[in-house]
């Protein structure tokens, strides 16, 4: 025990402070449900209105539906169509046009491009200071 709950324990003992009267809890359940008021399950002069549904309610599934189906048709006639305009006919014919991997004219230009001298670099030091 820490010595907080020591204090308690030796200042108050280990009884209740609180009594419940006998027999509390055996009626307990009826005596709440004679307190609560009874619900009255028809009101005077009420009536049950039906809600009309909305044209564009009962027809979004539908709607949503044929929105799929055109978008798939015409998905799928682009993409079987896309390839047969002016597209060669076998792989080899169409890859002849690809530059080759040894091909290394565009690359070489690229890196002489962006490759600096020294002479550049003490340049660019020297307008820092």
């Amino acid at each position: 025990m820490d010595r907080e709950a020591k204090f308690i324990s030796d200042k108050f003992g280990h009884r209740t402070p609180f009594k419940v009267p006998e027999g509390y809890f055996d009626d307990l359940a009826s005596r709440i449900m004679q307190n609560i008021p009874e619900q009255r399950h028809h009101i005077e002069g009420a009536r049950i209105v039906e809600m009309k549904v909305s044209r564009w309610r009962r027809l979004r599934p539908i709607a949503i539906a044929a929105a799929s189906v055109c978008v798939a048709v015409f998905g799928m006639g682009i993409y079987l169509h896309s390839g047969e305009r002016g597209a060669a006919g076998t792989h080899a014919e169409r890859m002849k046009d690809v530059p080759s991997a040894s091909s290394y004219a565009a690359v070489d230009a690229i890196a002489d491009y962006a490759m600096l001298d020294t002479e550049d670099m003490y340049a660019y030091m020297e307008d820092d200071n």
